[in-house]
């Protein structure tokens, strides 16, 4: 390529970019406001919507620094201003920062200058979702964007908007997004700043309508919108018509191409494009049934049928978009767009017959209606190619061989065919007609979702005689009454009509004669009837009188759409019936010209399946029977089989479905759940191929084929796979003179006769058993294979039967797709091989380890945005023992959602789209604070908001009515606390979902997040409460629950003791029936120096039975017990227990009471053995009273510290010194507690955490930073830093104002001892270090 060349191709490029830029923003970037006559719904004094518009070396120094100096300007002339130009004194910091200008013409009055729109704006006097601004453009344009501000100057702007549109200014219809659901445009974050927004598909109309939706402060707006005039070629079809495009010398062959035109029609059915090509290729789209249908073959001979939209025959525009990438096809109707993939191997559309257009002269493959087009098409494109514009210059350059048009007019006749709509049961018109005429004769269509309604009624001329046809359930009855016999109600019909779709009904009525026809099917009724015509007929209702059978149940009027209503042989126009009757201003409620009725039911709501129904006001959905709720959006089945167990009791095995996502897109499928002793459990999946199957006649390697098909798809499984901690499955190959894997083998010269695939479609290189890779079975891996030379025990070759097993583990590849096998011979030989192919088996489930901890109140995990829309879900379980706490929250603009633990009993799920917030609460009869594992499943969908509390338990709010808005929640997800971090949760949180998606929570704890741990692991682990203590578990804390020992304090290691003297005793007497045991236990702590004294007791004046624990005079322990077999004594060998250190007693009994146990502190255990006599018992029997110290024939008892005493449940010492001592325990002498010197044990103290600080925007900061001044700044700074100097002195001066200072270390009350021993003595607070101090002054 020479240079030449070269720069012309670069200009030509340049030049295309060029032109694209003018022709997008020139071309079609035109401010339109300045056409627009612009009206609102309301508005405030001085905001009117006609505000609702979006858009210089010496110098002047003033003698005085003030407010009230300025400079005037004498232009001399008036001129116009666009702008102006400041500078201050040069080289100096003189300048002016702010200024106000001001104009006038004769120097005497003058007017500030106002941004442009003033500071005004449009402001409806009531702030509600109802107010909408309404822009009549005066023609069509083709609007590609829109823009929007607040009120100048002020924190009043719209946050959210829809936008609607018209033809007409009556009919609107909102912009909606691929889904169908109405597009939320994004608004403004301030009064000032200009938010502009794309419309992906432009909007071709003359009336705008915005209708805010979010708001702050105020709705105050201004607009523009950006577009261009709208350029239209139509062609109408009459039904005969149609447009034949020859493509014999020009066909279309491609693999893209793009589709897209406007329609409007009055006719539920019709052709509107069709064409074929001699390789079986062909494209048809149509209406059926008021939707839009395409058929699509690109020569595979399978059709690839979509369908979308609904109402399509409402005599409105409506959009069609159809494009094509190879097999890859998007079809769209009004921005509603389903996606579709073409079945086939091919990717090119070859089309060279015929392309028609609105009809086609004779039915053809993939045409699926009887009809042509009737109605009007504009703008017809082929790729850039305008079909329309291009008949249109062919025929003025005579060139219409390419074209044959038939029966078609260039313009858009309006449809002939006026349809009324009925909104409201009390709507309903008054039509005059001829009377006493001896013939009843009406005609009408109708299309409607209400089940009941009255269309029509009449009211004879003569006595008690009517005729009436409505709705009921659905079917079309009528109420028939005349020559006062008895009433007659026709049920001929057994369809149903509320279906959305024109019906026609026609009757008529003669003498002993009644015919009706719905859709054309006539039924005829003969009885003895008198007909005289009255003078009115009430359509759609306006009656008061009762209808069929049920004499008490009125029937509403009819809501839905009527057209081409014909009574009497005349067509009720717009001008010839009444609504000066109707009731409650039904003239509101009529609307003439159109069909007003919204399909909910497209695109469907009901999700998984669900079946979509509705009536006028809102939608059901009929759930299959593995979902619920509103919408069909919560599984009914469990997650995995761990989940099954969770909240239901299980035997061994376990047959059900398992919803692996949860809400997500994967549907339920069957396994085997197994329970095993040890608690694991196993996830069983089946497949078609188990057992053991025959393999013969195959000899080429791999020539046998197996596909394996498990009861559940790819995405099912791999699910399960992923999600589970270990899989196997195991398989096994019984061999006579047939090989396996033909080893041994070289990495590079691998030729099995025998292999399996995996999951991702791989030729697997080993057997169960052995490792990936090497080429190998079991018996090759561990060395035993019955041929040594052989890494597997077929590949011998042996004429005997002989098997190679294992199991395949690496999840990675599981499960077996496929097995291929060969070398079996044929029949004739003795080559034979068997297999078995378990079913695949999984263990542990990831959903419930992603559990962490959250141990401090204010800790939390900070999600991304979850924004929730028109529908979302939240899954997970949680374990707590805090009773109030939120578990999380986000929040949005304006929108916000929150779940809440309240009183330890509720779950409170709070949300609020807009301005009206909704809770539902759900209470459950038990505790949720029990530190047990409890499920909660939030949802909120376009009916209601739900929460289901382990699984049963279920709560639901329903939205109110009017438009569902979608929940804009842009902000971070914060989970374990509110959005501004108080009242946190403490527990454990595991198994998150969003929308049936697994939140990896481990993945924040493994990065030291603040307060989360990862498993849950609460302080009670670590056994901090002693002393056989209960631990209550608060996971930023903990409490020891002493209530069962004889101990107290924070980790029930505080002593409770008593010091006893002589004359001390404690009594404790056994309330209500008297205790027998044979197998006490007993405790007591006690120190002393003192021999021979009583430590404890226990007697029964009714057996005379007993048990004394004593201190000998020799210092030993002695125990002396009559049971009623004998008297017995024990000592407790070679131990002193005078010298004054603590000991502790553990006393127990065992073999039915006939061995002793001492345990003395930590030694070992003492055992004493006796012989109870056949005629006796070594029962303890009745049990009445328990001594400390001494008992009642004592005159002296015990001298020392007692501590610890416990029989079995009882505590006496922990009764007694309790602040309210039970009546049934006495004392004598001095009893004062004690700790027995035994100091209590502690822990360390745990590691105090803190919040880390926020991340600054360091951006942001350095911004603020430099719109300070610096001479301000500077200023305060200064004072800042002497205020300082100032504080720093006058502290020093305070912290060294002491002359000098010394330790005592006296007790208080030995000040005057003369030695230290006296100082002891004298001693009365203990001993303790005091700081004495000197002051001067």
């Amino acid at each position: 390529m020479d240079t030449q060349t070269t720069i012309s191709l670069l200009f030509l490029i340049l030049l295309q970019y060029a032109r694209c830029e003018i022709y997008g923003y020139y071309e079609c970037n035109n401010p339109l406001m300045n056409r627009a006559k612009v009206t609102a719904t309301s508005y405030l004094s001085n905001r009117g919507p006609e505000n609702a518009v979006l858009y210089g070396k010496k110098t002047w120094t003033a003698a005085d620094a003030d407010l009230d100096q300025h400079l005037i300007i004498d232009l001399g002339q008036i001129m116009n201003i666009t702008r102006i130009w400041t500078q201050g004194r040069s080289h100096t910091s003189d300048y002016v920062m702010e200024y106000i200008v001001s104009y006038g013409t004769d120097n005497l009055d003058y007017s500030f200058y106002k941004e442009p729109g003033g500071d005004s704006a449009w402001s409806p006097q009531i702030n509600s979702y109802n107010q909408f601004l309404t822009l009549d453009l005066g023609n069509r344009f083709r609007i590609q964007a829109i823009a929007t501000q607040g009120r100048y100057n002020s924190m009043e702007y719209v946050i959210e908007y829809i936008v609607q549109y018209s033809d007409d200014g009556h009919s609107w219809r909102s912009f909606t997004d691929a889904r169908g659901e109405n597009e939320m445009f994004k608004g403004n974050s301030d009064g000032d700043s200009i938010k502009k927004n794309q419309f992906e598909v432009p909007i071709i109309a003359q009336w705008i309508r915005i209708n805010p939706t979010r708001w702050r402060n105020r709705i105050s707006l201004r607009i523009e919108l950006f577009g261009c005039e709208y350029d239209s070629e139509i062609l109408h079809f009459n039904g005969s018509s149609l447009v034949k495009k020859d493509l014999q010398f020009d066909p279309i062959s491609a693999f893209r191409e793009t589709i897209r035109f406007r329609f409007k029609t009055s006719m539920a059915n019709g052709v509107l494009l069709y064409s074929r090509g001699t390789q079986k290729d062909y494209i048809a789209l149509q209406l059926k049934d008021n939707r839009m249908l395409l058929n699509i073959d690109l020569g595979s001979q399978t059709v690839t049928s979509l369908s979308v939209g609904s109402l399509l025959d409402n005599n409105i525009w409506h959009d069609v978009v159809v494009s094509r990438n190879r097999r890859t096809i998007y079809f769209s109707v009004d921005r509603v767009v389903v996606e579709g993939k073409i079945q086939g191997d091919f990717n090119k559309l070859d089309l060279n017959r015929a392309l028609y257009i609105g009809g086609v002269p004779y039915i053809q493959e993939g045409i699926k209606v009887l009809q042509n087009f009737s109605g009007c098409i504009e703008n017809l494109y082929l790729n850039s190619t305008n079909l329309f514009r291009d008949i249109k210059e062919a025929r003025e350059y005579g060139l219409a061989l390419n074209y044959q048009l038939v029966n078609t007019y260039p313009a858009c006749a309006e449809s002939p065919i006026i349809p009324l709509t009925f909104t409201t049961s009390n709507a309903h018109i008054k039509y005059a007609g001829y009377s006493n005429i001896e013939v009843f004769q009406v005609y009408f269509q109708f299309r409607t979702y209400e089940k009941n309604g009255v269309m029509l009624y009449h009211h004879f001329n003569l006595e008690e005689s009517y005729v009436a046809i409505y709705l009921e359930n659905g079917k079309i009855k009528v109420d028939l009454a005349t020559n006062a016999l008895p009433k007659l109600i026709l049920d001929n019909y057994q369809m149903t009509y509320n279906d959305g779709l024109w019906h026609t009904v026609e009757m008529s009525i003669h003498t002993n004669e009644l015919i009706l026809s719905v859709d054309k099917t006539p039924m005829k009724t003969t009885r003895l009837l008198e007909v005289k015509t009255g003078l009115y007929y009430y359509v759609a209702g306006g009656i008061d009188s009762n209808i069929g059978l049920e004499s008490d149940r009125k029937i509403p009027g009819f809501i839905g759409c009527m057209r081409s209503i014909t009574i009497d042989g005349n067509i009720i126009q717009n001008t010839n019936f009444s609504l000066e009757n109707c009731k409650q201003d039904c003239k509101e409620e009529v609307v003439q010209g159109m069909c007003k009725m919204d399909d909910r039911c497209d695109p469907n709501p009901c999700e998984h399946g669900g079946v979509c129904t509705q009536n006028s006001k809102n939608f059901e959905c009929e759930c299959s029977n593995d979902y619920g709720g509103s919408v069909c959006h919560i599984s009914l089945n469990a997650l995995s089989c761990e989940a099954f167990k969770n909240i239901q009791a299980t035997g061994p095995r376990a047959e059900l479905n398992i919803d692996i996502d949860g809400s997500g897109p994967l549907d339920p499928f069957p396994v085997t759940c197994e329970f095993y002793a040890d608690g694991r459990i196993a996830t069983v999946l089946h497949h078609n191929n188990q057992g053991k199957k025959s393999v013969d006649g195959f000899q080429n390697p791999g020539s046998y084929e197996q596909d394996i098909h498990y009861d559940a798809n790819d995405e099912q499984i791999e699910a399960l796979v992923n999600r589970s901690t270990t899989c196997r499955q195991s398989i096994q190959y019984d061999c006579k003179n047939s090989k396996l894997l033909n080893s041994p083998s070289e990495e590079g010269n691998y030729q099995p006769f025998s292999w399996w695939v995996s999951r991702n479609n791989q030729k697997m290189d080993y057997w169960g058993g052995a490792l990936p890779g090497s080429r190998k079975c079991q018996c090759g891996l561990l060395g035993k294979c019955i041929d040594p030379a052989k890494w597997c025990n077929c590949d011998a070759g042996y004429p005997n039967w002989t098997s190679d097993s294992g199991e395949i583990t690496e999840r990675e590849n599981l499960p077996v797709k496929q097995l291929r096998f060969g070398d079996t011979g044929n029949a004739l030989d003795d080559k034979e091989g068997r297999y078995i192919l378990g079913p695949l088996i999984c263990e542990g489930d990831g959903l419930f380890k992603n559990v962490v901890t959250f141990r401090i109140r204010d800790a939390t995990i900070d999600l991304p945005p979850f924004d929730m829309g028109h529908s979302g879900d939240i899954y997970f379980e949680f374990k707590t023992t805090i009773t109030d706490a939120v578990l999380f929250e986000s929040r949005g603009p304006t929108d916000m959602i929150k779940l809440n633990i309240i009183n330890g009993r509720q779950l409170q799920f709070e949300y609020m789209a807009g301005e009206n917030k909704l809770v539902v609460t759900s209470e459950t009869t038990y505790w949720l604070t029990d530190n047990n594992w409890h499920s909660v499943s939030v949802e909120r969908n376009r009916k209601s908001g739900m929460i289901i509390i382990d699984g049963s338990r279920k709560a639901e709010v329903s939205e109110p009515e009017g438009p569902v808005r979608a929940l804009h929640l842009p902000n971070k997800f914060v989970l374990g606390a509110s959005y501004d971090y108080r009242d946190g949760f403490t527990g454990c949180i595991r198994a998150f979902q969003l929308n049936g998606k697994l939140i990896d929570l481990r993945s924040y704890a493994r990065a030291g997040l603040y307060g989360i741990s990862e498993g849950c692991v609460g302080k009670c682990e670590s056994n901090p409460c002693l002393n056989n203590g209960t631990c209550l578990e608060l996971y930023n804390g903990y409490k020891c629950d002493c209530r069962f020992t004889s101990f107290k304090g924070p980790i029930c290691a505080d002593e409770i003791g008593v010091n006893l003297r002589k004359t001390s005793m404690i009594k404790y007497k056994f309330e209500g029936s008297f205790r027998s045991t044979l197998a006490e236990k007993i405790r007591i702590g006690f120190t002393t120096t003192h021999p021979n004294g009583f430590l404890l007791g226990f007697s029964s004046s009714k057996s005379k039975e007993y048990l004394t624990i004593m201190i000998s005079n020799s210092g030993h322990l002695r125990v002396v017990f009559d049971f009623g077999f004998e008297r017995q004594e024990v000592i407790y060998p070679d131990k002193i227990f005078m010298f004054g250190q603590f000991h502790d007693l553990r006393l127990s009994r065992k073999n039915a009471g006939s061995t002793l146990v001492l345990k003395m502190d930590d030694y070992d255990p003492v055992e004493f053995n006796f012989t109870v006599k056949a005629s006796a018992d070594a029962q303890f029997n009745n049990i009445e009273y328990m001594y400390i110290g001494r008992n009642e024939s004592m005159s002296e008892g015990f001298v020392g510290c007692v501590a610890r005493v416990e029989f079995d449940d009882i505590y006496p010492l922990k009764f007694l010194f309790q602040q309210s001592k039970p009546a049934n325990i006495y004392t004598e002498g001095p009893t004062a507690e004690d700790y027995c010197g035994v100091e209590p044990v502690t822990h360390p103290p745990d590691m105090v955490e803190t919040r880390p600080p926020l991340i600054l925007d360091e951006e942001k900061l350095r911004q603020a930073y430099n719109q300070t001044d610096s001479a301000i700044l500077g200023s305060i700074l200064a004072i800042l830093f002497l205020a300082l100097v100032i504080l720093a002195v006058l502290i020093g001066r305070y912290l060294h104002r002491h002359k000098g200072e010394y330790l005592t270390q006296e007790d208080l009350g030995a000040d005057n001892a003369d030695d230290p021993d006296t100082a002891v003595v004298l001693g009365t607070t203990g001993h303790h270090v005091e700081k004495k101090k000197e002051y001067y002054i």
